[in-house]
């Protein structure tokens, strides 16, 4: 009977693993399926409409129903096969430690037994023996024949037999009380003790399986109301379909497109600029570079448990919050050396000020992206664990004050270096671009839990002029993003440093990044950077 009981312990273990696997596998497929047949990109320009903001809020809730059934095979696999599979063990354990102590009062059962038997045959024996004796005795007895030394040896010989006997007889009685009192204490205490003591055995397991499968029962039912919930949300973006509604917005969108413009006439033989200048996308629609750039790193995790996407956001949070420690010390460090050309002008030039100036745009720019980012994993983390995004970090106004102080440095620096060598003075800060020291923050978007992270655009516009006759072997800053369009074409960001390598006058330059990426780039997207010897 235990021996069926472990059994069925055991198939109730491999019930749970599957049922685990059914779980995991049903989230996946879920996810799976959300991700397949989510609106591509040329459907998202029609998310307005009744039809499509429910068939996404459909999606939605499928992400979250995947989610429960992925907390409800954490919970069995935790609160239910770990615990079958300590009772299966325990139980395993005590079950062979009580086998062994039947075996061993069997042992000494047969043992008894056979001590029983033993003395039996012997008392047997020894009767036998003494009555063949006695025999013997009469017949010499009664012999007329016989001497008198062959009497007293019989008589000798029936006395030692008689004596045997009696002795084999006081062994067997013995052994009968004994073997009596033995079995008696057998099958009314030790056998029945033992008996006892499996049984006890038993109803622990069976009482540990009653709780472990009312304990299944609950994690599946702790999911129900939330799944009711999101049916429920499904339900209610379903009735909010308005095909009239979409209609009306169908004809608003349709009616507010501008009419093309008038032709102008073209000269004979003139050629048109290049496709870049005047036409470079600054709307808030994205590129597919963008989304490429701004798509979250989510490679592998959209299929993870919630615990394990929980550490691996965590993760990435503490190493961009090392990256952005990295670029505070940085800046510290520019920090101290512009306060000591400010305080000691002879020690720097308006050359070292200018490159000082660089490097802290530089390392603003990239401080302003790592918060970003960080920003944004810390919203995923937080949608993740059901809490409020947190607020979002403003580090637009100490980068302004560090600006501002950097452009009074570099204006000090430049009037002494003009007073002992005769140059001309650089304009005041307040003459200066306001885009060169007036750094914007970046500006914080309503977290959104969809794959892609929307950044803002840049909407400054492009120069409308191309600069020409840049020389070769020059270096430029970039101005604006720019993505190929054609295969000549380079890919270049805002604030990057290219050398140029040609530049014919056509309005197109052929750049070179440090990693040996060589293109044409729009010559109005880029600023010419004198180089000092």
């Amino acid at each position: 009977h235990t021996e069926h009981g472990l059994e069925f312990t055991k198939k109730c273990q491999e019930f749970v693993r599957d049922r685990i696997k059914v779980e995991i596998d049903y989230a996946k497929s879920l996810r799976g399926l959300k991700k397949r047949y989510k609106l591509k990109n040329a459907e998202d320009d029609a998310g307005n409409f009744s039809t499509i903001k429910a068939y996404n809020v459909f999606l939605g809730q499928l992400d979250l129903i995947a989610r429960d059934h992925e907390i409800v095979a954490e919970g069995l696999q935790e609160k239910v096969a770990e615990r079958l599979k300590s009772v299966q063990k325990e139980t395993t354990n005590n079950r062979k430690n009580l086998c062994n102590t039947a075996n061993q009062l069997q042992h000494e059962y047969k043992e008894w037994q056979v001590v029983l038997e033993r003395n039996q045959l012997k008392y047997e024996k020894a009767a036998k023996e003494a009555d063949a004796a006695g025999q013997a005795f009469g017949r010499v007895n009664d012999d007329m024949n016989a001497t008198k030394a062959q009497v007293e040896k019989s008589r000798s010989q029936m006395s030692y037999r008689q004596d045997l006997m009696e002795k084999s007889k006081g062994d067997y009685i013995i052994a009968v009380e004994t073997t009596n009192n033995n079995q008696h204490e057998y099958y009314h205490q030790r056998w029945p003790g033992l008996i006892n003591q499996m049984q006890r055995c038993e109803e622990n397991r069976i009482e540990e399986l009653k709780s472990i499968l009312i304990e299944h029962c609950n994690i599946q039912s702790s999911i129900l109301p939330h799944i009711t919930t999101c049916i429920e949300t499904m339900t209610e973006s379903c009735e909010k379909i308005s095909p009239a509604e979409d209609s009306e917005l169908l004809m608003e969108e349709r009616s507010n497109q501008p009419y093309p413009g008038d032709h102008m006439f073209m000269e004979w033989n003139s050629k048109a600029p290049p496709s870049a200048f005047g036409s470079h996308n600054n709307s808030t629609r994205k590129t597919k570079r963008d989304r490429k750039k701004t798509k979250v790193n989510k490679e592998g995790l959209e299929n993870l448990p919630p615990e394990k996407r929980k550490k691996a956001f965590k993760e990435k949070i503490k190493e961009i919050e090392g990256k952005i420690n990295i670029q505070l010390k940085a800046r510290g460090a520019l920090e101290e050396i512009l306060e000591l050309y400010s305080q000691k002008p002879e020690l720097g030039s308006v050359e070292a000020m200018e490159d000082s100036r660089s490097q802290m745009d530089d390392i603003t720019q990239t401080l302003e992206r790592l918060q970003e980012e960080l920003y944004k994993y810390q919203c995923y983390l937080a949608a993740l664990m059901d809490k409020t995004a947190p607020d979002k970090p403003h580090i637009g106004s100490h980068l302004q004050a560090d600006a501002v102080s950097i452009t009074s440095s570099v204006s000090h620096i430049s009037h002494v270096s003009a007073s002992h060598s005769g140059d001309a003075e650089l304009p005041p800060p307040d003459q200066m671009s306001p885009n060169e020291f007036d750094p914007v923050s970046p500006t914080t978007n309503e977290f959104n839990s969809d794959t892609y992270y929307e950044v803002p655009d840049n909407n400054v516009p492009p120069p409308s002029a191309p600069v020409t006759g840049l020389s070769a072997n020059n270096q430029c800053s970039v101005l604006y993003d720019y993505v190929a369009q054609h295969d000549d074409e380079l890919d270049i960001w805002a604030g990057e440093a290219l050398s140029i390598v040609e530049d014919n006058g056509t309005g197109w330059v052929k750049a070179k990044r440090n990693d040996n990426e060589i293109g044409l780039v729009p010559g109005n997207y880029i600023e010419y950077v004198e180089l000092y010897s």
